[in-house]
């Protein structure tokens, strides 16, 4: 398959696990209700899945990280904004809600976030690597980049990260 792009169906997984985060992150703040929360996580799927169609390679999962990375950094990112959009909420009161800092990585087999700049990484969703895509012929391997848009976000760090502790009620 690596020529060709990973289907809506081998990512649902990941998008799912993505747009659950968010959604639980906006359910913190008591601001939305549930059947917003579930329209906006269904909007944020869609949108994930549509932007990552042509970017998704389960044979080669590093590949094409930087354009899952999703960022609030001072700015909304495009996609969760149009996601708000959908529910009436603006890009103004969605960074409001939202922590100022987050970087969420969607690659196939495995879901992060960091909170803040200097945040730990934190895995949200892991899957077992196909063996015919790990590299190895051990089924049981799990996917380990070594070069990925977090390491990257990691290279020259003057710091050691700093711990957040992030509780989600449902």
């Amino acid at each position: 398959m690596s020529q060709g792009y990973g289907t809506k169906a081998e990512m649902v997984p990941e998008v799912t696990a993505a747009a659950s985060f968010v959604s639980r992150l906006l359910r913190t703040t008591g601001f939305l209700s549930e059947q917003q929360l579930q329209f906006f996580s269904d909007c944020l799927q869609q949108a994930l899945s549509e932007h990552y169609k042509h970017h998704w390679f389960p044979d080669r999962p590093q590949k094409g990280s930087g354009y899952r990375c999703i960022r609030i950094n001072h700015e909304m990112d495009p996609i969760i904004s149009k996601a708000a959009c959908r529910i009436g909420l603006s890009s103004q009161k969605l960074f409001r809600l939202l922590p100022r800092e987050l970087t969420l990585w969607v690659d196939p087999y495995e879901v992060s976030y960091r909170i803040g700049e200097d945040g730990s990484i934190c895995v949200l969703y892991e899957a077992e690597v196909p063996a015919a895509n790990s590299g190895s012929s051990n089924g049981n391997t799990l996917y380990n980049s070594t070069l990925n848009c977090k390491n990257h976000a990691l290279m020259g760090r003057a710091s050691p990260p700093k711990n957040y502790l992030m509780t989600v009620s449902s």
